[in-house]
């Protein structure tokens, strides 16, 4: 079992804060007069000979100027940058096929969307941006996993990598792969906080609309056989303006082969699938259903809704909710588990009266799709089209729908049913039940 590749989970934000709003409008208008003073001293500017745009895969010289440290985490740095093509360089319009990486050249599939069309196109001095910069040390003995699956997925609800570049480190003088990703202003976990400390939950038009969007980033995902492996609230990126939703964070995604083990400790502890917990390794891409189970439950309570103090402690959360596991399981899950295996049943009504007792302000819809989602059997478990056609939604494809933006008096318009023919495809007999004409 060559489990070397695997990394475990990460802790991550990648979302950018609106504070800054006000200083991105600085440089991009007043530029010359922010040369004059002395910049602030977490501004880092540098020139790149070659910046791999992920559209064209062409490598530019680009400046990146870095502001503002957005996450941290055992993986490596966020931090909030913009960049602008340079063509100070005699020949620096002649854009070169980047190979110098290694990396990605032979990934045919279509890519993320561009920042704009080639340098030529550009004013020279235009930022564009913003963009969040993920810095990890490179991988030098086998290819970043996380590069080649961004470089592969392309779709509204999952961020897309705009351009790529190695640095050397002035610091310990080891290379870093920097991912420029697209940003938004705020993710899930920081939605579910705001209105936690209003009091209130996220409107019922909103989570209906982010859960849809999250459920249709995983369709497309998983008709690639990749697995996200650690959804959770803040690796799910929102715009409260606009209600669009993207997944991110793609430093544990893997392209799940059938027969072939993976590690089970990935995903964080709240938000992984009762299999993982007892060490399943041929798992399939249904554990990102659970974590989409956990982030809607959380949207409707406020807070997680298995908080297990320990990891042998969160099977036990579980099965508070849905009861002892069924025998079947632990042994397809993993016959080698000896953990505690909660046999004994710790509430005394039936599995619907139990949710809809935790659920009691929720419609009964939503306690519908959520008892389709968190079920014990992967197989049972339901699959991202068979949550897409769910009732829940219904709401959502009638003509007259309309969302408000948070403290906005003005309905907007959401076109969730633009579907690709791959989506079509991977609907199959569901695409009659969600084709909308929006």
């Amino acid at each position: 079992m060559t489990q070397s590749t695997e990394t475990p989970a990460t802790q991550n934000l990648y979302h950018r804060d609106p504070s800054h709003q006000q200083q991105q409008h600085h440089h991009h208008h007043h530029h010359h007069q922010v040369q004059v003073q002395a910049p602030p001293a977490q501004v880092h500017e540098y020139t790149l000979p070659q910046v791999v745009n992920n559209k064209t895969s062409t490598a530019n010289r680009m400046t990146i100027r870095e502001y503002k440290k957005i996450g941290e985490g055992a993986f490596g740095t966020v931090v909030e940058a913009v960049l602008r093509y340079d063509n100070s360089e005699p020949n620096s319009n002649i854009s070169s096929t980047t190979s110098s990486s290694g990396v990605g050249v032979g990934v045919g599939v279509g890519v993320g969307v561009g920042a704009g069309a080639g340098a030529g196109a550009l004013a020279k001095d235009e930022w564009l941006g913003p963009f969040a910069i993920k810095r990890v040390p490179a991988q030098t003995e086998y290819k970043s996993r996380e590069l080649e699956i961004l470089r592969v997925v392309q779709h509204p609800n999952i961020v897309s990598l705009r351009f790529f570049f190695d640095k050397k480190s002035s610091i310990d003088n080891k290379v870093y792969q920097n991912l420029v990703m697209e940003c938004l202003p705020s993710n899930l976990q920081s939605e579910i906080k705001f209105y936690r400390q209003s009091k209130y939950t996220i409107p019922y038009p909103h989570m209906k609309a982010y859960t849809f969007q999250l459920a249709r980033a995983m369709l497309y995902l998983h008709g690639f056989g990749i697995s996200h492996r650690d959804i959770k609230p803040s690796n799910v990126l929102v715009d409260p303006a606009t209600i669009r939703l993207k997944i991110c964070d793609f430093g544990s995604a893997k392209k799940l082969e059938p027969n072939q083990p993976s590690v089970s400790y990935i995903c964080s502890r709240y938000y992984r699938a009762p299999e993982l917990i007892v060490g399943c390794s041929l798992y399939t891409t249904k554990i990102d259903i659970w974590g989409l189970g956990c982030v809607v439950a959380e949207m409707f309570l406020g807070k997680p809704i298995f908080q297990g103090q320990a990891p042998e402690s969160q099977l036990k959360e579980i099965a508070k909710l849905l009861g002892p596991p069924p025998n079947t399981f632990f042994f397809k899950s993993n016959p080698q588990y000896r953990g505690n295996m909660y046999t004994t049943k710790l509430f005394s009504c039936s599995v619907e009266e139990r949710f809809s007792n935790i659920f009691s302000n929720s419609p009964p819809d939503a306690i519908d799709l959520l008892m389709k989602i968190l079920v014990y059997d992967p197989e049972s478990r339901a699959s991202p089209r068979r949550v897409m056609a769910h009732p829940f939604f219904d709401e959502l494809k009638s003509k007259e729908f309309k969302v408000y933006p948070r403290g906005s008096s003005t309905a907007i318009e959401l076109k969730l049913f633009n579907f690709s023919e791959f989506e079509y495809e991977l609907l199959g007999p569901y695409k009659e039940v969600l084709k909308v004409q929006q």
